[in-house]
């Protein structure tokens, strides 16, 4: 069990051009699709669904949040990015909580597959020193607790909200859910989007406690 930790959650979007990224081209129609409105249609609706989902592609997704909380911090940290100068203040604030001298133990839900690699390739998108993480699935120092749920086995994977409400946290309600914290760049809903992390932070310390983990 780790002295020195980080319990670690990233919120994304898509970057603002994220469209111009993704070729209409290359959607496949199903071919039970005959008419050419309907092709038209099925084309149009994928290809906003595609742009939508930008914020998972680690190519196409810009950060709006991160949150921490510090072993040695009763409270999390919840740092909001509207702007790409944020995001970077973001990333290299995290980046010297990493390299402290007591190398912390990063704790994720989720976070080998998107938020530590999210928050590595989008430091080099903004020009930012960022520390290489190890993700390696047996010498990787850090912990991600979907991984340890499920046994590394991808078809019992549940949702953070899912043991949430299995353990009966019913003091912790989510503000937004991810599709809706995807689209705070238009809706404007950053306090909204504060609360939202942050309470995912606090279910994945409740979490890594109640395994043993922290």
């Amino acid at each position: 069990m780790p002295n020195h930790w980080i319990i670690l959650d990233v919120a994304s979007a898509p970057i603002a051009d994220a469209a111009l990224y993704i070729d209409k081209d290359s959607i496949k129609v199903p071919e039970n699709y005959k008419k050419p409105e309907s092709i038209s249609g099925y084309v149009e609706d994928e290809y906003r669904s595609r742009i939508a989902k930008a914020g998972l592609d680690l190519d196409l997704a810009r950060i709006t949040a991160i949150g921490v909380h510090r072993s040695v911090s009763e409270t999390p940290a919840i740092a909001a990015c509207q702007t790409e100068d944020e995001e970077r203040h973001a990333l290299k604030t995290l980046a010297q909580l990493v390299q402290e001298v007591d190398r912390p133990t990063l704790v994720t839900y989720g976070g080998f597959h998107f938020d530590l690699p999210l928050l590595m390739r989008r430091a080099r998108y903004l020009g930012v020193d960022f520390p290489k993480l190890n993700l390696d699935r047996f010498k990787s120092p850090h912990v991600d607790l979907l991984l340890e749920l499920s046994d590394r086995d991808p078809s019992r994977r549940r949702s953070l909200n899912f043991y949430c409400t299995r353990l009966g946290w019913t003091d912790c309600p989510k503000a937004l859910s991810g599709e809706e914290e995807a689209k705070v760049h238009a809706t404007g809903n950053w306090e909204a989007l504060r609360a939202s992390v942050a309470r995912d932070v606090e279910v994945t310390r409740r979490l890594a406690a109640w395994l043993g983990v922290i």
